[in-house]
């Protein structure tokens, strides 16, 4: 029997796990240890997607066509935004690339908006093949 999730109790103890990562991330990077923050994250992500995997085996489905087709919207949003305002931030930093100082967070964001925009494409690529 499959239920839809009317209410979010259930997401509480993913919640309140996100929480607990976010408190040690913020204890790790404050105290110079980075790689408790990087395990406490890779645990985190393992003890969430294992609880969810419990949920779904309960018969208890988190997401139905309209919270899919939310978080395609907001997904598309996301990278039009994102995509556009790196182009900005690139072309404000080409001004300055002659500052050895801008030259690196030129490059980098040029290589962001590249990437970002290389996996969009592919993306799109192997999807239309697939559907």
């Amino acid at each position: 029997m499959v239920k839809v999730m009317e209410d979010n109790k259930a997401l509480l103890p993913a919640l309140l796990a996100v929480m607990a990562l976010g408190w040690v991330v913020g204890w790790a990077t404050t105290s110079g240890k980075s790689e408790y923050a990087i395990a406490a994250f890779v645990l985190t992500a393992i003890l969430v997607n294992l609880y969810f995997s419990h949920l779904e085996k309960r018969g208890l489905v988190l997401k139905d066509e309209r919270t899919l087709r939310i978080n395609e919207i907001a997904s598309r949003r996301t990278l039009q935004v994102t995509s556009l305002g790196l182009a900005i931030t690139l072309l404000v930093l080409s001004g300055k690339s002659s500052n050895p100082k801008m030259e690196g967070a030129f490059i980098a964001v040029g290589l962001v908006l590249a990437v970002m925009l290389m996996l969009h494409l592919l993306f799109r690529h192997y999807y239309s093949r697939v559907m």
